[in-house]
């Protein structure tokens, strides 16, 4: 009986453990075999990838206006108080204003006493032209005697002198009248100013919001001198909310306006609120040699839930990429540690060469340029695979090689090619060119590993873009959706 129950357990055992090692060999971590290192693949994966730049800042009203006085005094009386609800006009505070009344009196009365000089020296000059017309007169009348001999010559000239005295009389008459004038309009601004200053006592609203600031009490003496004490803030229509991020120096390239952004405050932990970049201010801040930017985000503030002041966790959007081909941020780190390892080096002559030509074809269906200028872009291209390789280089047309030397011959070649292509270029040629050329700055070159069908490490090389915390883009390259990339490697104990 028990032998039959050990065959009965041992003939289970068998396709249970069959089992075992089938599922091992297809779901767990592909192994190399005799090397004893265990590889970590993920596979390439299409999906979401969100660049997000994480930053904080104080909610602002859109609007805040400071109302202070331009008049000094004691304040008499003050109508409104915190969260008051005002309009353009509304009486804020009124400053005491029998000085400014008594100022206005006494401006109305040299107006009068102005417009009284007025209408003498008017009187004046019409004196002056009845004299002048009587020494006309005179005068008319003398040389008529004097032509007949009946009047002495002397008479004559008497005559003449007490005419042209009279007309001497007459402009300085006229200039009294313009003076007279003169001072009636400066009495004129006088009043004007002395009212307005009597007005200004009431100091008004000139904005509609709320009032979240005031620091005056009734009673109190407001002395303005060369800047007008802040009496009020009132802030405008909080319906809507600015927030102002800042920015560390090393993000905000990434962020541009239009991006969107969501945001959380302490006063609402579970309530996520939305809003968009308008504005990326290019002065900086720097503070303890950590150089910031500010971002201006605004917001809607449904039910005035958001208070100017509260600071705001904020998550900008910079850049989403929605169906891309991505995969693991630690592909991207790995380098195998086995000789049996594809290099990527091995191939690097016709592989750089082919990229140079994929490069020229891409260059001549997105500038549409012509046989002349493909033939230009190829010689620049001839001539830096040349002087690379004379001085025992690599040419990196967007393929690996040591960073530091992949980075300097693409900088060579923009700079070649610009030169080259310049004078060659329309005006629509030079648009889509530089669009070229910032597409490519977006793209690095980079080398992931795929576990080949033999279980050795293969290498493919990628054109990276968009990465975030987790993922990275692939926009070109030999790597395939679906492919087992290699993302670490360990040693299997014996």
């Amino acid at each position: 009986m028990k032998k039959r129950r050990l065959s009965s357990l041992f003939t289970l055992a068998i396709p249970v453990a069959a089992i075992g090692l089938g599922a091992l060999w297809l779901f767990g971590p592909t192994t190399s075999g005799s090397k004893g290192v265990v590889y970590e693949t993920v596979p390439a994966s299409k999906g979401q990838i969100r660049k997000i730049v994480s930053t904080s800042g104080p909610v602002r009203a859109l609007v805040t206006v400071s109302v202070g006085s331009q008049l000094s005094g004691q304040v008499d009386e003050v109508r409104v108080d915190f969260n008051s609800e005002v309009k353009p006009g509304d009486i804020l505070a009124t400053i005491d204003a029998k000085t400014f009344a008594a100022k206005v009196a006494q401006a109305k009365a040299d107006l009068e006493a102005a417009e009284a000089a007025l209408a003498n020296q008017q009187a004046a000059l019409e004196k002056s032209k009845a004299v002048l017309q009587a020494a006309e007169t005179n005068v008319t009348r003398q040389q008529g005697l004097a032509e007949k001999r009946l009047s002495p010559q002397l008479t004559l000239e008497t005559a003449i002198r007490d005419r042209d005295v009279a007309k001497a009389d007459i402009a300085v008459a006229q200039a009294q009248v313009a003076s007279a004038r003169a001072t009636i309009a400066q009495r004129n601004a006088a009043l004007e100013q002395a009212a307005v200053d009597l007005e200004r006592a009431d100091i008004r609203s000139p904005v509609d919001g709320t009032v979240i600031s005031r620091t005056v009490d009734p009673g109190q003496t407001v002395a303005a001198s060369l800047q007008a004490p802040e009496l009020f803030q009132i802030a405008q229509n909080l319906s809507r909310i600015r927030i102002e991020a800042q920015v560390n120096e090393a993000d905000v390239g990434a962020v541009a306006e239009g991006n969107p952004a969501t945001f959380v405050v302490d006063a609402y932990p579970d309530k996520q609120f939305e809003g968009v970049v308008t504005q990326v201010r290019l002065a900086a801040t720097e503070l303890n040699s950590v150089v910031t930017y500010t971002v201006i985000i605004e917001a809607a503030n449904e039910g005035r839930k958001l208070f100017p002041g509260m600071t705001a966790n904020v998550m900008i959007v910079s850049a989403t990429r929605d169906g891309a081909l991505r995969v693991s941020n630690d592909a991207l780190r790995f380098k195998p540690r086995t000789e049996a390892a594809a290099s990527p080096g091995e191939r690097g002559g016709n592989a750089g060469r082919d990229r140079g030509g994929q490069m020229i074809e891409r260059l001549k269906t997105e500038v549409s340029l012509s046989d002349d200028q493909v033939a230009a872009v190829r010689h620049v291209m001839d001539q830096l695979r040349k002087e690379t390789s004379e001085a025992g280089g690599q040419p990196s047309f967007g393929g690996g090689g040591p960073g530091r030397d992949r980075g300097e011959f693409r900088q060579k070649m923009m700079s070649r090619l610009e030169q080259t292509l310049g004078p060659l270029l329309s005006d629509g040629q030079r648009a889509a060119f530089q669009r070229w050329k910032d597409g490519r700055e977006a793209v690095r070159p980079a080398v992931v590993w795929v576990l080949g069908k033999t279980g050795v490490p293969e290498s493919r090389a990628v054109r990276v873009g968009l990465a975030d915390d987790q993922f990275t883009e692939i926009v070109g390259g030999d790597l395939k959706e679906g492919e087992p990339v290699i993302i670490r490697a360990r040693d299997v104990k014996s």
